[in-house]
Protein backbone atom coordinates (compact mmCIF):
# COMPACT_ATOMS: atom_id res chain seq x y z
CA UNK A 1 0.00 0.00 0.00
CA UNK A 2 1.58 3.49 -0.53
CA UNK A 3 -0.08 6.83 -0.91
CA UNK A 4 0.04 8.71 -3.99
CA UNK A 5 -1.62 11.98 -3.11
CA UNK A 6 -3.03 13.92 -0.35
CA UNK A 7 -5.22 17.39 -0.24
CA UNK A 8 -5.53 19.04 3.25
CA UNK A 9 -8.41 21.71 3.67
CA UNK A 10 -8.28 23.56 7.52
CA UNK A 11 -5.92 21.20 9.48
CA UNK A 12 -4.28 22.59 11.92
CA UNK A 13 -1.97 24.99 10.33
CA UNK A 14 -2.95 23.51 6.82
CA UNK A 15 -5.18 25.90 5.64
CA UNK A 16 -4.73 24.37 1.47
CA UNK A 17 -1.90 21.93 1.16
CA UNK A 18 -1.53 19.65 -1.38
CA UNK A 19 0.85 17.14 -2.33
CA UNK A 20 1.03 15.33 -5.27
CA UNK A 21 3.42 12.05 -6.57
CA UNK A 22 4.62 10.91 -2.71
CA UNK A 23 7.86 8.75 -3.57
CA UNK A 24 6.87 5.07 -3.27
CA UNK A 25 10.61 5.02 -0.59
CA UNK A 26 11.19 7.23 1.93
CA UNK A 27 9.14 11.10 1.93
CA UNK A 28 11.27 13.43 4.77
CA UNK A 29 9.50 16.00 5.77
CA UNK A 30 12.18 18.60 7.56
CA UNK A 31 11.02 21.94 9.16
CA UNK A 32 10.79 23.57 12.95
CA UNK A 33 8.64 23.01 16.00
CA UNK A 34 5.22 23.56 14.96
CA UNK A 35 5.58 24.20 11.56
CA UNK A 36 3.08 21.51 10.77
CA UNK A 37 5.10 18.15 9.74
CA UNK A 38 3.49 16.34 11.70
CA UNK A 39 0.60 17.70 10.39
CA UNK A 40 1.00 16.28 7.38
CA UNK A 41 1.37 12.31 7.93
CA UNK A 42 -1.07 12.87 11.13
CA UNK A 43 -4.08 13.11 8.09
CA UNK A 44 -2.54 10.33 6.60
CA UNK A 45 -3.30 8.38 10.19
CA UNK A 46 -7.13 9.87 9.97
CA UNK A 47 -7.88 8.64 6.16
CA UNK A 48 -6.48 5.11 6.95
CA UNK A 49 -7.30 4.87 10.49
CA UNK A 50 -10.17 7.27 11.22
CA UNK A 51 -7.65 8.61 14.07
CA UNK A 52 -4.59 10.52 14.38
CA UNK A 53 -2.42 8.52 15.99
CA UNK A 54 -1.25 11.73 18.30
CA UNK A 55 -5.15 10.74 19.90
CA UNK A 56 -6.11 14.47 18.49
CA UNK A 57 -10.07 14.76 18.39
CA UNK A 58 -11.76 16.29 15.27
CA UNK A 59 -12.26 19.90 17.35
CA UNK A 60 -8.22 20.03 18.03
CA UNK A 61 -7.46 18.95 14.39
CA UNK A 62 -9.82 21.84 13.17
CA UNK A 63 -8.03 25.14 11.78
CA UNK A 64 -8.76 28.32 14.09
CA UNK A 65 -11.78 29.79 12.76
CA UNK A 66 -12.80 27.13 10.43
CA UNK A 67 -15.87 25.45 10.72
CA UNK A 68 -14.93 22.28 8.69
CA UNK A 69 -11.88 20.35 7.31
CA UNK A 70 -11.17 17.82 4.94
CA UNK A 71 -9.12 15.25 4.03
CA UNK A 72 -8.75 13.68 0.49
CA UNK A 73 -6.04 10.89 0.53
CA UNK A 74 -5.52 8.60 -2.67
CA UNK A 75 -3.82 5.66 -2.57
CA UNK A 76 -2.85 2.29 -4.45
CA UNK A 77 -2.97 -1.40 -3.05
CA UNK A 78 0.27 -3.61 -3.94
CA UNK A 79 -1.55 -4.97 -6.63
CA UNK A 80 -1.94 -1.19 -8.33
CA UNK A 81 -6.04 -1.06 -6.94
CA UNK A 82 -6.96 2.23 -6.50
CA UNK A 83 -8.16 3.33 -3.22
CA UNK A 84 -9.67 6.89 -2.34
CA UNK A 85 -10.81 8.17 0.84
CA UNK A 86 -12.26 11.52 1.81
CA UNK A 87 -12.99 12.41 5.51
CA UNK A 88 -15.02 15.23 6.10
CA UNK A 89 -15.83 17.04 9.45
CA UNK A 90 -17.84 20.06 10.18
CA UNK A 91 -18.60 21.57 14.03
CA UNK A 92 -22.45 22.20 12.74
CA UNK A 93 -24.55 22.13 15.07
CA UNK A 94 -24.50 19.43 15.59
CA UNK A 95 -21.20 18.16 14.28
CA UNK A 96 -20.87 15.77 11.52
CA UNK A 97 -18.10 13.82 10.14
CA UNK A 98 -18.31 11.43 6.95
CA UNK A 99 -15.95 9.16 5.68
CA UNK A 100 -15.91 7.88 1.57
CA UNK A 101 -13.92 5.44 0.82
CA UNK A 102 -13.97 5.17 -2.92
CA UNK A 103 -16.53 7.71 -3.26
CA UNK A 104 -18.86 5.54 -1.51
CA UNK A 105 -20.11 6.99 1.79
CA UNK A 106 -19.06 4.27 5.07
CA UNK A 107 -21.98 3.77 7.47
CA UNK A 108 -19.60 3.56 10.04
CA UNK A 109 -16.00 4.68 10.43
CA UNK A 110 -14.97 1.11 11.78
CA UNK A 111 -15.58 0.10 8.01
CA UNK A 112 -12.69 1.75 6.60
CA UNK A 113 -10.02 0.15 9.23
CA UNK A 114 -7.75 -2.48 8.07
CA UNK A 115 -7.96 -1.30 4.42
CA UNK A 116 -5.15 0.44 4.38
CA UNK A 117 -2.88 -0.52 6.73
CA UNK A 118 -0.79 1.70 8.56
CA UNK A 119 2.20 1.34 11.84
CA UNK A 120 2.81 4.55 13.61
CA UNK A 121 6.20 5.36 15.31
CA UNK A 122 6.37 8.24 17.69
CA UNK A 123 8.33 9.24 20.87
CA UNK A 124 4.93 9.38 22.57
CA UNK A 125 4.80 5.63 21.90
CA UNK A 126 7.34 5.33 24.43
CA UNK A 127 4.43 4.61 27.29
CA UNK A 128 3.91 1.07 25.17
CA UNK A 129 6.80 -0.52 27.08
CA UNK A 130 6.87 1.57 30.04
CA UNK A 131 3.35 2.97 30.77
CA UNK A 132 -0.11 1.25 32.40
CA UNK A 133 -1.96 -1.56 31.11
CA UNK A 134 -4.21 0.14 28.91
CA UNK A 135 -1.35 1.61 26.91
CA UNK A 136 -0.59 -2.13 25.67
CA UNK A 137 -4.42 -2.96 25.45
CA UNK A 138 -4.61 0.09 23.20
CA UNK A 139 -1.88 -2.00 21.45
CA UNK A 140 -3.15 -5.06 20.91
CA UNK A 141 -6.42 -3.36 20.11
CA UNK A 142 -4.38 -1.41 17.16
CA UNK A 143 -2.93 -4.38 15.53
CA UNK A 144 -5.62 -6.86 15.56
CA UNK A 145 -8.59 -4.37 14.31
CA UNK A 146 -6.42 -3.74 11.36
CA UNK A 147 -5.48 -7.67 10.80
CA UNK A 148 -8.80 -8.52 11.72
CA UNK A 149 -12.52 -6.72 10.73
CA UNK A 150 -14.72 -9.57 13.11
CA UNK A 151 -11.81 -8.98 16.06
CA UNK A 152 -12.79 -5.01 15.73
CA UNK A 153 -16.75 -5.97 15.30
CA UNK A 154 -16.17 -7.70 18.62
CA UNK A 155 -13.94 -5.20 20.22
CA UNK A 156 -16.86 -2.20 19.42
CA UNK A 157 -19.67 -4.34 20.33
CA UNK A 158 -18.04 -4.64 24.17
CA UNK A 159 -17.49 -1.04 23.92
CA UNK A 160 -21.09 -0.39 23.65
CA UNK A 161 -22.12 -3.16 26.25
CA UNK A 162 -19.70 -1.73 28.74
CA UNK A 163 -21.05 1.41 28.49
CA UNK A 164 -24.74 0.56 29.05
CA UNK A 165 -23.44 -2.12 31.87
CA UNK A 166 -21.77 0.81 34.10
CA UNK A 167 -24.62 3.30 33.32
CA UNK A 168 -26.67 0.56 34.67
CA UNK A 169 -24.91 0.12 37.61
CA UNK A 170 -24.67 3.83 38.96
CA UNK A 171 -28.03 3.71 38.76
CA UNK A 172 -28.26 1.05 40.19
CA UNK A 173 -26.02 2.62 43.00
CA UNK A 174 -27.70 6.18 43.10
CA UNK A 175 -31.17 3.93 43.52
CA UNK A 176 -30.05 1.79 46.43
CA UNK A 177 -31.12 -1.41 44.26
CA UNK A 178 -30.54 -4.99 45.79
CA UNK A 179 -27.70 -6.99 44.26
CA UNK A 180 -30.68 -9.42 43.07
CA UNK A 181 -32.34 -7.04 41.46
CA UNK A 182 -29.08 -5.50 39.79
CA UNK A 183 -28.02 -8.87 38.67
CA UNK A 184 -31.59 -9.23 36.64
CA UNK A 185 -30.89 -5.73 35.07
CA UNK A 186 -27.69 -6.20 34.17
CA UNK A 187 -27.95 -9.82 33.01
CA UNK A 188 -28.73 -8.78 29.25
CA UNK A 189 -25.38 -6.56 29.16
CA UNK A 190 -23.38 -8.94 31.21
CA UNK A 191 -23.87 -11.55 28.57
CA UNK A 192 -22.85 -9.56 25.62
CA UNK A 193 -19.91 -8.45 27.79
CA UNK A 194 -19.04 -12.25 28.10
CA UNK A 195 -19.43 -13.38 25.04
CA UNK A 196 -17.45 -10.71 23.02
CA UNK A 197 -14.39 -11.00 26.26
CA UNK A 198 -14.44 -14.42 25.55
CA UNK A 199 -13.79 -14.01 21.58
CA UNK A 200 -11.42 -11.22 21.82
CA UNK A 201 -9.46 -13.03 24.75
CA UNK A 202 -8.94 -16.23 22.80
CA UNK A 203 -8.04 -13.93 19.51
CA UNK A 204 -5.22 -12.06 21.99
CA UNK A 205 -3.89 -15.23 23.08
CA UNK A 206 -3.13 -16.44 19.69
CA UNK A 207 -2.16 -13.42 18.61
CA UNK A 208 0.55 -13.48 21.37
CA UNK A 209 2.19 -16.71 20.09
CA UNK A 210 2.05 -15.23 16.43
CA UNK A 211 3.79 -11.95 17.60
CA UNK A 212 6.15 -13.06 19.27
CA UNK A 213 8.05 -14.80 16.24
CA UNK A 214 8.38 -11.50 14.78
CA UNK A 215 9.28 -9.25 17.97
CA UNK A 216 12.37 -11.23 18.50
CA UNK A 217 13.85 -11.17 14.98
CA UNK A 218 13.25 -7.60 14.91
CA UNK A 219 14.70 -6.58 17.85
CA UNK A 220 17.98 -8.61 17.27
CA UNK A 221 17.90 -6.96 14.32
CA UNK A 222 17.22 -3.48 16.02
CA UNK A 223 19.90 -4.00 18.90
CA UNK A 224 22.40 -6.65 17.22
CA UNK A 225 23.07 -8.08 20.33
CA UNK A 226 21.67 -11.20 22.00
CA UNK A 227 18.71 -10.66 24.12
CA UNK A 228 15.78 -12.19 23.63
CA UNK A 229 12.95 -10.08 24.32
CA UNK A 230 9.02 -12.69 25.21
CA UNK A 231 5.94 -11.05 26.29
CA UNK A 232 2.70 -12.74 28.16
CA UNK A 233 -0.84 -12.19 27.80
CA UNK A 234 -2.65 -12.16 31.23
CA UNK A 235 -6.52 -12.18 30.80
CA UNK A 236 -8.02 -9.41 32.74
CA UNK A 237 -4.60 -9.84 34.43
CA UNK A 238 -4.10 -13.41 35.84
CA UNK A 239 -0.97 -15.77 35.04
CA UNK A 240 -1.61 -17.10 31.25
CA UNK A 241 -0.53 -20.86 32.81
CA UNK A 242 -3.93 -20.84 34.92
CA UNK A 243 -5.85 -20.27 32.13
CA UNK A 244 -7.45 -22.33 29.33
CA UNK A 245 -8.44 -21.29 26.19
CA UNK A 246 -11.98 -21.11 27.11
CA UNK A 247 -12.45 -18.31 28.90
CA UNK A 248 -15.79 -18.09 29.48
CA UNK A 249 -16.35 -20.15 32.63
CA UNK A 250 -13.58 -18.30 33.92
CA UNK A 251 -15.55 -15.05 32.69
CA UNK A 252 -18.72 -15.88 34.70
CA UNK A 253 -16.82 -17.14 37.51
CA UNK A 254 -15.32 -13.77 37.93
CA UNK A 255 -18.98 -11.82 37.62
CA UNK A 256 -20.42 -13.79 40.14
CA UNK A 257 -17.40 -13.58 42.22
CA UNK A 258 -17.27 -9.45 42.00
CA UNK A 259 -20.73 -8.38 41.50
CA UNK A 260 -20.80 -7.11 45.14
CA UNK A 261 -17.86 -4.88 44.56
CA UNK A 262 -18.92 -3.72 41.21
CA UNK A 263 -22.49 -2.50 42.57
CA UNK A 264 -20.16 -0.73 45.32
CA UNK A 265 -18.09 0.86 42.81
CA UNK A 266 -20.20 1.03 39.69
CA UNK A 267 -18.45 -0.33 36.85
CA UNK A 268 -17.79 -3.32 35.52
CA UNK A 269 -14.66 -4.95 36.99
CA UNK A 270 -14.80 -8.43 34.49
CA UNK A 271 -13.74 -8.35 30.49
CA UNK A 272 -11.66 -8.21 28.22
CA UNK A 273 -10.75 -4.31 29.07
CA UNK A 274 -9.29 -5.77 31.98
CA UNK A 275 -6.37 -7.14 30.32
CA UNK A 276 -3.21 -6.66 30.54
CA UNK A 277 -0.05 -7.67 28.29
CA UNK A 278 3.53 -8.14 29.81
CA UNK A 279 6.87 -7.30 27.92
CA UNK A 280 10.12 -9.05 29.65
CA UNK A 281 14.05 -8.22 28.54
CA UNK A 282 17.02 -9.48 29.68
CA UNK A 283 16.17 -13.03 31.45
CA UNK A 284 12.98 -12.60 31.95
CA UNK A 285 12.63 -9.09 33.78
CA UNK A 286 10.12 -7.30 33.27
CA UNK A 287 10.01 -4.59 30.86
CA UNK A 288 8.07 -1.77 32.66
CA UNK A 289 10.21 -2.23 36.06
CA UNK A 290 13.44 -3.07 35.06
CA UNK A 291 14.59 -2.16 31.00
CA UNK A 292 17.13 0.65 30.75
CA UNK A 293 15.95 3.55 29.12
CA UNK A 294 18.44 2.26 25.65
CA UNK A 295 16.45 -1.59 26.09
CA UNK A 296 12.74 0.44 26.06
CA UNK A 297 13.93 2.49 23.09
CA UNK A 298 14.89 -0.66 21.52
CA UNK A 299 11.78 -2.64 22.41
CA UNK A 300 9.74 -0.04 21.22
CA UNK A 301 11.13 0.34 18.07
CA UNK A 302 11.00 -3.79 17.11
CA UNK A 303 7.53 -3.55 18.54
CA UNK A 304 6.90 -1.27 15.61
CA UNK A 305 8.58 -3.17 13.27
CA UNK A 306 7.24 -6.66 14.37
CA UNK A 307 3.47 -4.60 14.10
CA UNK A 308 4.95 -3.91 10.71
CA UNK A 309 5.84 -7.50 9.71
CA UNK A 310 2.85 -9.06 11.11
CA UNK A 311 0.04 -6.72 9.35
CA UNK A 312 1.63 -7.57 6.17
CA UNK A 313 1.44 -10.80 7.24
CA UNK A 314 -2.17 -11.56 8.14
CA UNK A 315 -3.17 -9.15 5.57
CA UNK A 316 -1.11 -9.49 2.37
CA UNK A 317 -0.88 -5.98 1.68
CA UNK A 318 2.67 -4.09 2.61
CA UNK A 319 1.76 -1.00 5.70
CA UNK A 320 2.42 2.62 5.30
CA UNK A 321 5.24 3.86 7.74
CA UNK A 322 4.83 6.93 9.76
CA UNK A 323 8.02 7.93 11.94
CA UNK A 324 7.27 11.10 13.68
CA UNK A 325 10.22 12.60 15.01
CA UNK A 326 12.17 9.66 16.06
CA UNK A 327 15.32 10.00 15.31
CA UNK A 328 15.86 12.75 17.92
CA UNK A 329 14.89 9.96 20.59
CA UNK A 330 17.31 7.78 19.19
CA UNK A 331 21.29 7.53 19.35
CA UNK A 332 23.36 7.38 16.63
CA UNK A 333 23.83 3.39 16.48
CA UNK A 334 20.18 2.50 17.04
CA UNK A 335 18.93 5.34 14.52
CA UNK A 336 21.64 4.23 11.83
CA UNK A 337 19.80 0.12 12.42
CA UNK A 338 16.37 1.58 11.88
CA UNK A 339 17.36 3.57 8.79
CA UNK A 340 19.29 0.57 7.40
CA UNK A 341 16.17 -1.77 8.00
CA UNK A 342 13.20 0.16 6.56
CA UNK A 343 15.90 1.11 3.54
CA UNK A 344 15.88 -2.67 3.02
CA UNK A 345 12.83 -4.56 0.24
CA UNK A 346 11.18 -5.51 3.19
CA UNK A 347 9.54 -2.01 4.20
CA UNK A 348 7.94 -0.15 1.65
CA UNK A 349 6.67 3.25 1.62
CA UNK A 350 7.55 5.54 4.71
CA UNK A 351 7.02 9.11 5.81
CA UNK A 352 9.46 10.64 8.74
CA UNK A 353 9.48 14.14 9.88
CA UNK A 354 12.85 15.62 11.64
CA UNK A 355 13.41 19.09 12.83
CA UNK A 356 16.77 19.30 11.12
CA UNK A 357 18.46 17.41 7.94
CA UNK A 358 21.45 16.30 9.60
CA UNK A 359 19.47 13.85 11.46
CA UNK A 360 19.97 11.66 8.35
CA UNK A 361 23.81 13.24 6.80
CA UNK A 362 25.71 10.51 8.97
CA UNK A 363 23.20 7.51 7.86
CA UNK A 364 20.99 8.12 4.94
CA UNK A 365 21.50 9.15 1.57
CA UNK A 366 18.49 10.22 -0.57
CA UNK A 367 17.99 7.42 -3.62
CA UNK A 368 18.03 9.41 -6.99
CA UNK A 369 14.61 9.36 -8.23
CA UNK A 370 13.46 7.03 -5.29
CA UNK A 371 12.82 9.06 -2.34
CA UNK A 372 11.61 12.83 -1.83
CA UNK A 373 11.99 15.59 0.45
CA UNK A 374 10.13 18.37 1.92
CA UNK A 375 10.79 21.48 3.36
CA UNK A 376 7.46 22.40 6.32
CA UNK A 377 7.10 25.97 6.76
CA UNK A 378 4.06 27.26 8.53
CA UNK A 379 1.79 24.91 7.31
CA UNK A 380 2.91 25.50 3.98
CA UNK A 381 5.29 22.53 2.00
CA UNK A 382 8.19 22.80 -0.46
CA UNK A 383 9.97 20.38 -2.28
CA UNK A 384 13.69 20.48 -1.95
Amino acid sequence: MRCTDIHITSVRNHHLTEIRGFSPGFNIFIGPNGAGKTTVIETLSVAALTKSFTGATDPVLLSTGASSYNIDARFLSDNAVPLHCRVDYAIGPPAKRSIALNNDKLRRSGDLIGRIPIVALTPDDKIITSGSPEERRRFLSMVLSQASSLYLEDEMELRKALKHRNSLLQDCRQRGISITAARQQLAPWTEVVIERSARLMTRRNIFIEEFRPFLERCYKEVSGGSETPSLTYCPMGFDETVILNDFRPMLEREFERRETEELRRATTLAGAHRDELLLFIDNDREARRFASQGQHKTLLVAMKLAEFQYLFDATGETPILLLDDVFSELDAERAGRLLELISGSAYGQTFITSTTRETFATFFTLRSGEDKMYRVQNGSIYEK
